[in-house]
């Protein structure tokens, strides 16, 4: 998290009720209406100095020259370069500042928080964590990496560079680290590359996979390898290679996690023809429970979720290897509907969260009961 605080000055001209009433009530709420900027932020408070030659406001203000203190808690540091460089922020809120706030002589600091006594924190809370989301920028992986952002995760992006994922990764504060998985050097270079980012990493996120369907006297070893590789390989090889850092976030009563995303195609007997992609997710989840029948007690929460259907290339790929099965799946499912953002995004806080301190080799179906009807 990055706090940026601000002491204001108030205009010459203006009294000081007069500045505090138009701080409070009609700028404060254009800037709550400024969504484009108040998504990256996890907090904004104003403190209007009431007695401006008081010990606080001299604490604050420097020999009590100023009017209020705005303390601004962004997401990252990537957060609050972009908020205030989005359009909406530069078109409707910084034009008003100049109405009341003297903004050549108001002063700002930049924070970088150094937690020595931490205040209570909820079950959920994961701000100022790190995670890796491997395939985070497209999918289901967005969806946790946006998810993950959102809750104050410093989120490291690992996936293909192009521009789509670099565009993605800026919007939503998160560091892209361009890295092909399903090469055998991937894992490796994956690790290095977040090596460079952080020495400690709270939560791993292996999402990242491909999928192809196809009659089962068409599959190809190429195609089976391939999906091996990167469903199954590589989430194993990036644990290996990332256990200094993960074995480096674990605190007694909050251990490191590793979430590995796996699949409803491997908890049911049907195989709408994705023979590689099934099996590699079978093995994913019988990996899961292996991984962490040895890093629990190192401090290493391991864990997976099966997704159902969500809108993704992949389940795309997947309606469209089978004419029909979109509107078949949606009327066999009893939540009635494709999952969505909060629903993979919720399991994976939950997982990542002091509330899933006590989970370690579960099988998560996310799926609306359509594994069970």
């Amino acid at each position: 998290m990055t706090t940026l605080i601000v002491c204001i000055k108030r205009k010459p001209g203006l009294s000081h009720e007069a500045f505090t009433s138009y701080w409070q009530d009609k700028h404060g709420p254009l800037l709550r209406r400024c969504t484009d900027f108040t998504r990256h932020l996890h907090s904004y408070t104003q403190h209007a100095l009431t007695g401006r030659d008081s010990p606080i406001a001299r604490l604050f203000g420097v020999s009590g020259e100023y009017d209020g203190v705005a303390v601004l808690d962004f997401k990252n540091s990537a957060a609050m370069e972009q908020a205030f460089a989005e359009p909406a922020y530069l078109a409707d809120v910084q034009p008003d500042e100049g109405n009341f706030v003297d903004l050549e002589n108001c002063q700002s600091f930049l924070t970088r928080a150094n937690p020595v006594v931490a205040p209570p924190t909820g079950l959920f809370d994961l701000r100022g964590k790190t995670a890796v989301v491997t395939g985070g920028a497209k999918g289901v992986g967005a969806m946790i990496s946006r998810t993950l952002a959102a809750a104050g995760v410093r989120v490291l992006i690992v996936a293909r560079d192009g521009e789509a994922n670099r565009a993605f990764a800026a919007e939503h504060g998160g560091i892209l680290v361009p890295c092909d998985l399903s090469t055998s050097a991937g894992p490796a270079d994956a690790a290095a590359a977040v090596r460079r980012e952080t020495d400690a990493l709270h939560i791993l996120v292996n999402n990242a996979g491909s999928f192809t369907a196809a009659p089962v006297d068409a599959i190809t070893p190429e195609q089976w390898d391939r999906e091996l590789d990167i469903n199954l390989r590589a989430p194993f090889f990036l644990v290996q290679a990332l256990l200094p850092e993960l074995t480096a976030a674990a605190r007694e009563g909050d251990p490191a996690r590793v979430i590995n995303i796996g699949s409803i195609a491997a908890l049911w007997a049907r195989s709408s023809s994705a023979y590689a992609y099934s099996a590699a997710k079978g093995g994913l989840h019988q990996l899961t429970r292996a991984l962490a029948s040895d890093l629990t007690r190192k401090g290493i929460n391991v864990n997976a979720v099966a997704p159902g259907f969500f809108p993704s290339d992949m389940t795309d790929g997947f309606f469209t290897a089978v004419p029909g099965l979109k509107d078949q799946m949606i009327e066999g499912i009893p939540a009635e509907r494709l999952g969505n953002e909060g629903d993979i995004g919720g399991a994976v806080v939950f997982l990542a969260s002091r509330a899933g301190a006590y989970v370690s080799g579960s099988i998560l179906p996310v799926e609306g009961a359509l594994w069970s009807a």
